[in-house]
């Protein structure tokens, strides 16, 4: 009986090895979280012991400035990512919205919503193209394959401009109105996170992820003065 008893043991053992050998691959990573705010002097506000001098005001830029920031996972292993379809649409004489980010392979749509023509090309090395002019109601579209920053522009509108930032890794985000995003599953270790705002740039933090263990990070995007 202790022959049998010590066999059933083993063989329990032996069917609970994977369960337990999947565990730690499930803790090996931890999601990195936390908010972006973009400040900029606004107004400026009489100097208390100078009234006739004023000093600028510190306040936070509109909501929807966040929006125009990517949050990523600098120096990121290539790991393949499922690619999406979206769009930005001309309205107005603006690209909406202005940011995107996407994964490798990912197709962005250019719909035409306004009543004149537009065009829509870029220069940038990792993807150049022009899809030519085309009138309201007609959208063409680009795919991105290769990772990098790509900076487009309307031929017929100079001031419109929009960025599409393409990875080959899964580690970005574009935060919400209120500044929030989450990184899932960031490896471990020291690990450097980058807010890019497309006119304020990089703005690196570095950071120490352990495994199972969320991390926080937050950023304040200062604008410079005029």
């Amino acid at each position: 009986m202790h022959v049998r008893g010590v066999r059933v043991l083993a063989c329990a053992l032996l069917l609970a090895i994977p369960a337990l050998a999947g565990r730690p691959a499930a803790q090996q990573t931890a999601s990195v979280r936390g908010r972006v705010e973009i400040g900029h002097v606004s107004t400026r506000r009489p100097a208390a012991a100078y009234p006739t001098r004023s000093v600028p005001q510190p306040a936070l830029a509109p909501a929807s400035e966040v929006r125009h920031v990517v949050v990523y996972l600098k120096d990121a292993p290539s790991r393949a990512v499922k690619p999406v379809r979206t769009a930005i649409r001309q309205e107005d004489e603006n690209f909406i919205p202005r940011v995107v980010a996407v994964p490798v392979g990912s197709v962005v749509e250019f719909p035409n919503d306004d009543p004149i023509y537009h065009n829509v090309f870029s220069l940038s090395r990792a993807n150049t193209f022009n899809l030519g002019r085309y009138p309201r109601g007609q959208t063409r579209s680009r795919r991105f394959d290769t990772p990098g920053i790509v900076k487009v522009f309307c031929e017929i509108h100079s001031h419109m401009t929009a960025t599409v930032m393409i990875f080959s890794h899964p580690w970005f985000a574009v935060p919400s109105e209120d500044g929030r995003f989450e990184l899932p599953a960031v490896p471990p270790g020291q690990r450097e996170i980058v807010a890019w705002h497309e006119r304020l740039g990089d703005k690196p933090e570095l950071i120490t992820v352990e495994a199972g263990r969320p991390s926080e990070v937050n950023f304040v995007l200062p604008v410079p003065r005029q």
